[in-house]
């Protein structure tokens, strides 16, 4: 598991992280204009503190000029006006040295107390599953399965119709952070619905000892219902007048044939 931790975000008051200065500077009688200059301290954990990367960024005006790889060992210049910065910074045995050991003093040495809030928070999910397009039978539907509150951010959703599991009609959002480490994803489902079906949607999460499922069976539409009980309607007239139409032909028929057979009986007499 790869796990980056932003130490601006834990309150750790080290000089490598969270500096945030804004400069106003008013040149004669031009208005005021606003220069941010930031430095971010990110630290990355694989397998633990057992593989740690520490990035030091520095960026003007949202863009990044020069920055500090501890895979790397020194500072790296951005672009052209970042080089001066790097080339000054690497010329230098002690602050280089000293970015490198903060890969000690600073990453593993807050990882610990950081980890009970990131890598063993659970947050279970919240699971809800709406139909987006008003219902109509015979026709493409679109079912959407909401999933959100959740962390850490792996999680599986799976779609199935009658018990068998959706594939290719089956989309899904980006992952959608929330801002309050829990996480948030949409997966569509885009399938015709007959009378009898039903969906479930199956969500897998750390956060939980075994999958939730949620299913949802189909409400006929007032329009669907229109259409269904109008066929029906239909049907029944139209068996009615087949039957009594054949009735009647029957009868007809049968007389045709009474009245055959007394008129050939008065012609023999």
């Amino acid at each position: 598991m790869t796990f980056c931790l932003d130490l601006r975000m834990c309150g750790v008051s080290v000089r490598v992280v969270s500096v945030l200065l804004t400069l106003s500077v008013c040149l004669c009688s031009s208005p005021p204009e606003d220069f941010v200059y930031q430095s971010k301290g990110q630290c990355y954990y694989r397998n633990g503190t057992d593989n740690v990367r520490l990035l030091v960024r520095y960026i003007s005006n949202q863009e990044e000029f020069v920055y500090f790889d501890s895979e790397v060992g020194f500072f790296i210049a951005k672009n052209e006006w970042g080089k001066p910065d790097a080339d000054n910074w690497n010329s230098q045995k002690e602050t280089v040295e000293r970015y490198r050991a903060e890969v000690d003093t600073v990453c593993r040495h807050n990882y610990q107390s950081v980890k009970p809030y990131t890598v063993d928070r659970k947050s279970q999910p919240n699971v809800k599953i709406v139909n987006t397009k008003t219902l109509d039978l015979e026709h493409e539907n679109l079912i959407t399965c909401f999933v959100d509150g959740f962390f850490p951010p792996m999680i599986k959703v799976t779609w199935l119709k009658n018990g068998i599991e959706e594939g290719e009609q089956v989309t899904s959002s980006e992952l959608l952070p929330n801002g309050d480490w829990t996480f948030e994803i949409h997966v569509m489902l885009e399938t015709t619905i007959k009378h009898g079906d039903t969906f479930t949607c199956q969500v897998e999460h750390s956060s939980l000892q075994q999958p939730v499922s949620v299913n949802w069976e189909p409400d006929v539409s007032d329009s669907a219902r229109n259409k269904m009980l109008t066929g029906i309607v239909g049907f029944v007239l139209g068996s009615i007048f087949i039957i009594v139409g054949l009735v009647v032909y029957l009868r007809s028929k049968k007389t045709m044939t009474r009245f055959s057979v007394v008129q050939n009986e008065n012609l023999m007499s």
